[in-house]
């Protein structure tokens, strides 16, 4: 079984939705690895639902993660948001940055060159999360 409880899951989304939307951008690409994410967790309408209704606190986010697990796909998923459309913007590198030294937790993050990795570990992450 995972370390990674759903809860932790729809946070994780959460945090990708507002880094998306964090340089004023929300792109096409950014939608549409967040509605891949959406989709492996096999979301219901009901959860759908409380989610966009959820006032979202970052800070109750961050302390909702309490699995090392969690926190490590937390980054890698923000890293591969900010990436996906080919460069992340300032204000995205600034708030994984910030989200980073609030976890206090050993996280390892590659360089901003090979953030494109990010996207297929997410994928393999949430894959084994859902099959355990």
């Amino acid at each position: 079984m995972s370390a990674i409880s759903r809860d932790e899951l729809k946070t994780i989304l959460l945090f990708g939705v507002h880094i998306a939307k964090v340089d004023q951008k929300f792109d096409v690409w950014e939608r549409k690895i967040l509605a891949r994410i959406a989709e492996s967790l096999s979301l219901s309408d009901a959860e759908k639902q409380a989610m966009t209704r959820e006032d979202f606190s970052l800070g109750k986010g961050l302390a909702s993660l309490t699995s090392d697990e969690g926190q490590q796909l937390l980054v890698k998923t923000l890293c591969a948001v900010a990436h996906v459309d080919g460069v992340a913007s300032g204000e995205e590198i600034e708030f994984i940055e910030r989200v980073i030294v609030k976890l206090k937790a050993q996280v390892f993050v590659y360089g901003r060159e090979e953030w494109g990795k990010y996207e297929k570990e997410v994928f393999e992450t949430l894959k084994q999360v859902a099959a355990s």
